[in-house]
């Protein structure tokens, strides 16, 4: 039987934050939240509202700031004695892909202190969560719109990369807000956007790719070959369009493919199947064949 597994609650839309996180409180009735972020942001100002949101809230709040891109297994293993002293009933991660997949790294060695994250890696039915937290996420970046996928990118003692995969880490509530975008850089932007691109092209061209997922890959490539030179000149609503397209991307891939290659170009090697789906999708986007999707895709660069 085939499933799309998703995050319970997926909000989006400028403001949709205080919206989203004030079902924390109001909903669910959390009282102590562990904030996963990194420095940069907290300096921006963006974590120290969150905060300052939830304590007005009656919600208490620990931070552990994300450092490293991807976070480390020992980095990670680093938060839990400040997890099991704080006890949260909520992990609220804040930030890019590194911050999300650190938070959910976290989450899940909290609910199981004794996991082994390699073998995790390698058995994904190890991964248990729910039981004691929640977990939040808010994407301040877009690219592979980790706020809506099961995917974690970690790196290992030995320095390998590492994904854990495991619907287990889907959140409780996603939010994929686009005020957070108005900071990016036009190269952040560049680089999220074309990140997300290659994540569609790719999963569309997966066998595992279905109808459902089909039609979200196609939405978000087409969303970003339209938006991108807008979000690279800062317009808010190609932003907007830009940050939901990743997050379509994230919630796709995480039921078609079974990891991710953040080392991947960003045009797959075509197989004589890859070549029929991606001719399937060049079509549905509007391009005579494959070809002129990729010179469309390249052009972006």
């Amino acid at each position: 039987m085939n499933m799309l597994n998703l995050p319970k609650k997926v909000y989006f839309k400028p403001g949709s934050m205080n919206v989203a996180l004030r079902e924390l409180s109001e909903v669910y009735h959390l009282k102590r939240a562990f904030l996963v972020s990194d420095p940069v942001l907290y300096r921006s100002g963006a974590v120290r509202d969150i905060d300052g949101w939830l304590r007005k809230r009656g919600i208490r709040t620990a931070e552990f700031f994300s450092t490293g891109a991807p976070p480390s297994f020992a980095h990670i293993r680093s938060a839990l004695p400040k997890l099991l002293e704080f006890e949260p009933d909520v992990i609220v991660g804040v930030g890019g892909g590194s911050a999300m997949s650190a938070a959910k790294a976290m989450w899940a060695l909290y609910e199981n202190p004794d996991l082994d994250l390699s073998a995790a890696a390698e058995q994904p039915e190890r991964i248990r969560t729910g039981e004691k937290a929640k977990l939040a996420l808010v994407a301040t970046s877009f690219a592979g719109g980790a706020q809506n996928s099961p995917f974690a990118v970690l790196q290992d003692d030995a320095g390998a990369l590492r994904v854990l995969r495991s619907f287990q880490l889907l959140p409780e509530i996603s939010v994929t807000d686009a005020r957070f975008t108005e900071t990016l850089s036009p190269a952040q932007v560049k680089s999220c956007g074309l990140t997300a691109l290659s994540l569609s092209v790719r999963a569309f061209a997966d066998p595992g790719c279905n109808e459902y997922t089909e039609h979200l890959l196609r939405e978000a490539a087409g969303l970003i070959l339209k938006h991108l030179p807008g979000g690279e000149a800062g317009q808010p609503d190609a932003l907007e369009h830009l940050h939901n397209a990743a997050a379509l991307v994230g919630a796709a891939c995480g039921n078609v493919l079974e990891t991710l290659d953040p080392a991947a170009p960003l045009w797959p090697a075509e197989t004589d199947a890859d070549g029929a789906r991606i001719a399937v999708l060049a079509r549905d986007l509007g391009f005579p064949d494959a070809a002129a999707l990729r010179a469309a895709c390249e052009a972006l660069r």
